[in-house]
């Protein structure tokens, strides 16, 4: 027999609830933007959250067009923070490639963060940094 789980109520969508979807260097920053958004919509509610390009993407909704206004300077400043804290530790970092090719995926990493993720030895898996095993690589 099947187990069938039923949540009450609307589901929650606000950045504590989305922390997974991103390295947990950021999620210091994005539990800050969680309390100013707050003030300025209590209803806020999180569409996407991701990561993209080596910063941290968000998209919002709101009840009010005055709100989300408001809403988008704090979103865009909070997106350019990103892009200089490392999302595997939350020290500062920079925006860059593996091994620095001159093509590739983009993270914002700190250099001792840069070394281990160039040499595919750390990754993030559910909002967590994972420690890979290199033997038999």
């Amino acid at each position: 027999m099947q187990e069938l789980h039923v949540r009450s109520g609307p589901p929650r969508r606000q950045l504590p609830d989305r922390l997974h979807a991103v390295g947990p260097g950021w999620h210091p920053l994005l539990l800050r933007l969680h309390e100013r958004l707050l003030t300025l919509e209590p209803g806020y509610r999180i569409e996407d959250l991701k990561e993209k390009l080596g910063g941290v993407r968000i998209h919002v909704t709101a009840a009010s067009a005055i709100a989300l206004a408001e809403m988008r300077g704090v979103l865009t400043e909070a997106e350019k923070q990103s892009e200089t804290i490392c999302e595997f530790c939350g020290e500062p970092g920079r925006r860059r490639r593996r091994n620095d090719a001159p093509t590739g995926w983009i993270k914002t990493v700190c250099d001792d963060c840069y070394a281990k993720w160039s040499h595919h030895t750390i990754l993030i898996i559910n909002g967590k940094v994972r420690h890979r095993n290199q033997e038999g690589r």
